[in-house]
């Protein structure tokens, strides 16, 4: 990894954090385990502008504060709540594989979709194996479903988000990995 591309992965990580503090703390009236996340668009721009290795790094930092919200403070706990982490940083990973080949609103679309496995997996048949029923009284199968579509939401929005912004910034500001603009 390189000086300059790290730093800007980690800026980009603590950007994703400031956003994703703010969002959290938004839209949490249903459930406890459900919250706005919109960390993500740190780990979008990552993703477009320095590549899939630096998406991942990204995803990896915007990570910290779902995990403080629904990890440390929530219901999964720190062991189980890790997890949140290589979830992320897939998608960073996968956008940033396909911000070369395909448009950002699309690349960001279609790299979520790892994630969005890894997010059912985890929730709907690790959960009920490796937490206490306390726990999962919070996460009923219907916050599982709520869950998903949420971010979905969240990923839709940050894509259209990801595109704007990767066309004013890739050829004007910074040179990006995905030319294909």
């Amino acid at each position: 990894m390189r000086t300059k591309e790290f730093a800007l992965s980690v800026i980009l990580g603590a950007l994703g954090n400031v956003i994703g503090i703010a969002s959290l703390e938004i839209f949490s009236v249903i459930s406890p385990q459900v919250a706005l996340d919109l960390s993500h668009y740190g780990t979008f721009l990552s993703a477009a502008i320095l590549g899939p290795k630096y998406g991942l790094l990204t995803g990896l930092i915007v990570s910290i504060s779902p995990y403080v919200r629904f990890g440390l403070q929530g219901a999964y706990g720190p062991i189980f709540g890790a997890l949140i982490f290589p979830g992320k940083a897939m998608t960073g990973y996968f956008s940033g594989l396909l911000m070369k080949r395909t448009r950002p609103i699309v690349a960001v679309i279609l790299g979520y979709v790892p994630e969005s496995i890894f997010t059912y997996l985890t929730i709907a048949i690790w959960a009920p194996m490796f937490l206490s029923r306390e726990a999962l009284a919070v996460i009923p199968p219907s916050v599982v479903a709520l869950i998903l579509a949420k971010a979905w939401a969240e990923v839709i929005v940050l894509a259209f988000l990801a595109e704007l912004s990767v066309k004013k910034l890739c050829g004007r500001v910074v040179i990006c990995y995905c030319q294909r603009l």
